[in-house]
């Protein structure tokens, strides 16, 4: 780093130099400095200028679960933290390495609240201490050094342990003047990023959970999201067929592991498959790699499926304070899954009569599941299961697919096929609607060759028209794929015909809005014109718009797991 450099474009100098390939933002306040900085590095990193910080910020999430680096948003502070807040939020609860860059606007007198001032000084919002609530990290700098040296820190932070957002928050003088050589903090002209090396399991422990896996009658092995968090699709992949044991998924890990995968068992929560929930009643061993066991993948913990009085339960995190929180375990591993599991797959060894009776019985349980005639009847208006196996029988095997909130993802989670591991994507921390669109867009960006498919319904992707001007700003190759039921599906199942209100949308036209954007448009009602379009959007050079008009009479409580405990 050499002396009296900008702050902004030594700041874009570590960017550049931690391997970030892309910053999104919306310039404004102290951050067009931020920009100026982008500017020197532009063969390097992206800069994306982005309709609305809320698409900033989940662009920057998803960026993050594709890359395992950090996903860079910039904006002015008021609008980071608020329109913004929507992905940091999702990426703090699901994990996710983000770095947001932000500003305090305290020109003038701060303790006389500036105009758009972040301070918390009497009259303005305090920026830091909402930024604290939703970061793993956050630092306040106050001279250039500072500024170059936290965004150092930040990312190191992102990326080490569980990953997570971090934040750093620059004061005027920190972004507006240069570095200065003889001022505390040294900065170095080797890049101080560097991640923590990945926690590595005691032999003890792997020796301890191998001999489970191999001497169980009934293992069940629990994935979670730490399996996306590590990409270690191979890995798992590789455990289950060298254990013989089932692998049952967390609502936040489906797609870690294909459905077609012989040793797959199918993902659990309240819209998950009832053949994972019975594997896990007859498990008389658990393994579970990255998850809390939170209590919507459980039931709300309910016993009939999991139960440490009458289970041996083992849990490997890269957490250490996950460990054994939500049921008392066995054995607690700390440690990267990564490295877990290249050490655990040559450990195990299972006894060919042992793993022929596991197999009989995960046979017995898949021939159990479900095969409903509305998958393959058609109608008009289309119901959302039979848009579903459209899409298994159009849709690309290994396909990127981004998933939003309500019933269209329900409908998805429960019976869309995940053909390839690290391909299906959906939100899992906060479970916003509005986050699939954006997403789609950024994963569009990180794999320019791919068609990306965004999966919404239409209560959704009126948060998200924003969306489609950036599709066509950048000619991204997305479908969105509206599913227009005229409502709030999910809300409504809640309510029920008695209780029924605000949750009524009119008929909009979301493919005339696509076409005055800029971008083809179609509106179908029935599930061939679904397939053709489809068919069709996969040979585009840039997005597409389908929406399908969707029956609003399936609810989606046709696809909840019925706890044996309840009437």
């Amino acid at each position: 780093m050499s002396d009296g450099t900008p702050a902004g474009v030594a700041i874009a100098e570590v960017l550049a130099d931690a391997g970030i390939t892309h910053v999104f933002g919306v310039p404004g306040g102290y951050s067009i400095k931020v920009f100026d900085g982008l500017r020197t590095v532009a063969d390097r990193v992206h800069s994306v200028r982005a309709a609305h910080e809320h698409q900033a910020s989940v662009m920057a999430d998803m960026y993050g679960r594709l890359t395992g680096r950090p996903g860079v948003f910039t904006g002015q502070g008021p609008f980071a933290v608020s329109s913004g807040g929507f992905g940091l939020m999702e990426g703090y609860l699901s994990g996710t390495p983000m770095l947001v860059l932000t500003e305090m606007t305290d020109h003038g007198i701060p303790q006389h609240a500036p105009t758009q001032g972040t301070t918390g000084d009497h009259g303005s919002v305090d920026l830091p201490r909402i930024l604290s609530g939703m970061t793993k990290y956050l630092s306040v700098a106050t001279t250039p050094n500072e500024a170059v040296h936290a965004v150092e820190l930040a990312i190191h932070h992102a990326t080490s342990g569980r990953p997570g957002p971090a934040a750093v928050v620059f004061r005027l003088d920190a972004i507006f003047r240069r570095t200065d050589e003889a001022r505390h903090p040294r900065l170095y002209r080797r890049n101080r990023v560097a991640s923590a090396a990945p926690p590595r399991p005691d032999a003890s422990a792997v020796a301890a959970v191998a001999e489970l896996l191999s001497e169980a009658k009934r293992p069940v092995i629990v994935a979670g999201n730490g399996i996306h968090q590590a990409q270690a699709y191979d890995q798992l992949d590789a455990l289950a067929r060298r254990a013989a044991a089932p692998v049952v998924t967390t609502a936040k890990a489906r797609g870690v592991i294909a459905d077609d995968h012989p040793w797959a068992g199918g993902p659990l929560s309240p819209f998950g498959w009832q053949g994972a929930f019975d594997l896990l009643a007859r498990a008389d061993a658990v393994v579970v790699l990255g998850s809390r066991l939170n209590p919507h993948d459980t039931l709300v913990e309910s016993p009939t499926w999991l139960d440490a009085d009458r289970q041996r339960i083992v849990q490997v995190d890269i957490e250490a304070a996950n460990l054994g929180v939500s049921f008392p375990v066995e054995l607690g591993v700390h440690a990267d899954l990564g490295v877990l599991l290249a050490e655990l797959v040559p450990a195990v060894g299972v006894d060919e009569n042992l793993a022929n009776d596991r197999w009989a019985e995960l046979a017995e349980i898949k021939s159990r599941a479900e095969d409903p005639p509305v998958l393959h009847e058609s109608a008009s208006p289309v119901p959302p299961q039979r848009v579903m196996q459209v899409l298994n029988e159009v849709w690309p095997a290994d396909g990127r697919i981004t998933l939003d909130a309500g019933n269209n993802r329900i409908f998805a989670y429960h019976y869309l096929d995940a053909r390839t591991p690290g391909r299906l994507h959906l939100p899992g921390g906060h479970l916003g609607m509005g986050w699939g669109p954006p997403a789609a867009l950024a994963a569009a960006m990180v794999h320019p060759s791919e068609r990306v498919l965004s999966i919404c319904g239409d209560g959704g992707f009126l948060m998200s028209l924003h969306n489609l001007a950036t599709a066509v700003e950048y000619s991204l190759p997305v479908t969105f794929l509206v599913l227009n039921n005229r409502m709030l599906g999910n809300v409504y199942d809640f309510q029920g015909p008695d209780r029924r209100i605000a949750v009524d949308i009119d008929d909009h036209d979301f493919a005339a809005v696509a076409r005055a954007f800029g971008m083809d448009g179609h509106r179908v009602d029935d599930d061939v014109a679904l397939a053709d379009a489809l068919a069709s959007s996969l040979a585009a050079d840039g997005p597409v718009l389908i929406e399908v008009s969707t029956d609003p009479d399936q609810s989606s409580d046709l696809v909840r797991v019925r706890d044996s405990r309840s009437s």
